[in-house]
């Protein structure tokens, strides 16, 4: 079977810093090497209001489709594919690699000299199709919703390496988590499933933590009325905790975190923000050999373990989506995240409301 594709499309077109324009452009072709994917969800991320309504960061290239977090259907394949055919379901992790440089010899693909990231260097997923490379494609198990593929790609595999990778977490430690909006819930959440026996959420917002809780968060504790880490200390009888991870990238979220760390602790930095963090203490730094690591995004493996977990039902993100919407509310999407308008987790578009093909029809 051969699906019959539209030679226009929908997508969400950014000329410049500010609102995505919905315009109908020429659906695109896949070309050696790659496929072109039938959109079905797209999480709306804080990145995508960065270069959107707050206009604070830009892309090298205009106009460009933004969106990274995507999953969907195959809709063609170019010359050279193998391994896939259309029908089949996807997950996409939004890096495009090189495949050649050191980093990506040594399995650090996050990592590449040379990388792209679609949605902004490359055309993205707020649109209808979105052209591919195979070598970002995980296959995404029947049990596995969507949309709950789409945010696996990056709002929980950013913290699923922070913890797992970087972090070295192990079973039985304890873990404090610092910033507890959509990454930090996700952290909490992770963190439990990876075996913590205890687990520390901090934020600002009352909200914020009671939702941690449901995620799972053993102490909640509100940073604007207490010392995060003597609480975390009082808590602990003194000791700390293993791991703790900063999401927020703030100079007193940082401090605290490397405040609070028992021996051979690590903070992993995963918030990025326009600062210019202290130096904690060298003596008890040293003394007790702790570690400070940062860690951007994740791997492609990352993805599809989480995909594995997710479809054998250890890790549950049905409470994850906050709405699903459709493309041309986008620019209302982008709005109430950056107002916070519904405390959302994730909001997810869904350019496409059915597959273009029955799912699991290869049609090779």
């Amino acid at each position: 079977m051969t699906a019959s594709l539209p030679s226009t499309m929908r997508a969400a077109r950014l000329y410049a810093p500010g609102p995505v324009v919905i315009e109908e452009i020429p659906t695109p072709k896949p070309g050696p090497g790659e496929i072109l994917l039938q959109v079905m969800a797209c999480g709306v991320c804080g990145s995508d209001v960065h270069i959107t309504v707050e206009k604070s960061q830009f892309l090298k290239e205009y106009p460009r489709t933004p969106g990274h977090e995507s999953s969907g259907v195959v809709a063609a394949v170019g010359e050279g594919v193998l391994g896939w055919g259309v029908g089949d379901r996807a997950a996409v992790w939004c890096g495009v690699a090189c495949r050649e440089c050191r980093a990506c010899r040594e399995g650090d693909e996050n990592l590449c000299e040379n990388f792209r990231v679609l949605g902004y260097d490359l055309d993205g997923a707020y649109a209808e199709y979105m052209r591919v490379p195979t070598s970002c494609l995980i296959p995404l198990d029947d049990r596995v919703p969507f949309e709950i593929g789409a945010i696996l790609s990056d709002a929980v595999s950013t913290p699923y390496y922070a913890l797992a990778v970087r972090g070295g977490l192990k079973a039985g430690e304890t873990v404090a988590v610092f910033g507890c909006g959509g990454l930090g819930l996700h952290a909490v959440l992770l963190a439990k499933m990876l075996g913590s026996v205890r687990v520390f959420a901090v934020d600002v917002r009352e909200e914020a933590l009671e939702r941690a809780a449901a995620y799972g968060a053993d102490v909640l504790i509100r940073a604007d009325l207490d010392r995060p880490y003597k609480a975390i200390r009082e808590a602990t009888s003194g000791r700390g905790v293993d791991l703790a991870i900063e999401l927020v990238g703030r100079v007193d979220s940082i401090e605290e975190g490397s405040k609070c760390l028992a021996h051979r602790g690590r903070l992993v930095l995963v918030g990025i923000g326009r600062i210019r963090p202290r130096m904690p203490l060298i003596e008890p730094f040293v003394a007790f050999s702790h570690s400070i690591l940062g860690s951007f995004g994740a791997r492609k493996e990352d993805l599809a373990r989480l995909v594995e977990y997710a479809a054998e039902g250890k890790l549950d993100l049905s409470r994850s989506i906050s709405a699903l919407r459709p493309l041309e509310e986008l620019n209302d999407c982008l709005e109430d995240l950056h107002q916070k308008r519904g405390d959302p987790v994730r909001i997810v578009i869904q350019p496409n409301h059915r597959p273009v093909v029955p799912s699991g029809d290869r049609g090779l």
